[in-house]
């Protein structure tokens, strides 16, 4: 059984034995001030380098020798850790993170690398990560803040009758002077944003111009007014 220094915060440096040891990482119990953790299915990886923790984590031995075996590979860039002695800029930090939340939850690692869009839909957390990684998958333009507020391009997409310049609606000034309008059911609608669409069209609801959340394959829904969907 390999043997590794590690660096406590009240003893200093430990010599334990490690359950794996690669170049970069060891796999082992975790440190604690009266020995080592027997706690079940909890175990550590530690940067050898720096004899530092690169984390706790409650999975199965078989899962954290996988990840751990992965990320053992010049392309993590441990030597840059190593290094500057600090992860807080390391290219690779959010992966290992996230890598880490896969073996806790059976789920296997996908190592030092950027994501396919499959992957970062499947490793998204947040209701945003979700929507921004399903945009990603789906080829959607990035825009600044300046080109969501835009008003939709509505007169290059429905006949001329149905559109016209609005009188001014505030903050949504054009060149022009004013805010396009739609025509539907016979009144005249404030055409939506850029960002508007392009978050319907990724969402599973969508606005009409009257302000109701329809599915955006509804007929009364912007997306499907604009022949988008």
């Amino acid at each position: 059984m390999p043997v590794i220094t590690v660096q406590t915060a009240h003893t200093g440096p430990r010599d334990i034995p490690a359950k794996w040891a690669g170049r970069w990482l060891a796999v082992h119990r975790p440190v604690r001030r009266d020995g080592l953790s027997n706690t079940p299915s909890l175990w550590a990886v530690t940067l050898k380098p720096l004899g530092l923790s690169g984390g706790e984590i409650a999975a199965p031995l078989s899962a954290v020798l996988a990840l751990a075996k992965l990320w053992d590979t010049p392309d993590a860039r441990w030597d840059d850790v190593a290094t500057a002695a600090d992860a807080s800029t390391w290219q690779w930090r959010n992966r290992w993170r996230d890598d880490i939340d896969r073996a806790v939850y059976g789920r296997p690692a996908i190592g030092p690398r950027e994501l396919t869009p499959l992957e970062a839909i499947d490793s998204a957390g947040t209701a945003a990560e979700v929507s921004a990684a399903v945009a990603a998958a789906m080829g959607a333009p990035t825009l600044t803040a300046d080109e969501e507020s835009e008003a939709y391009p509505v007169a290059d997409i429905l006949p001329a009758d149905r559109v016209k310049t609005g009188q001014n609606w505030p903050g949504c000034l054009t060149p022009e002077g004013g805010w396009p309008m739609v025509r539907w059911r016979g009144q005249w609608w404030p055409a939506p944003t850029v960002g508007e669409v392009h978050g319907w069209c990724l969402d599973s609801v969508a606005d009409t111009p009257d302000g109701r959340e329809v599915e955006p394959d509804n007929p009364e829904s912007w997306p499907h007014i604009l022949g988008l969907i």
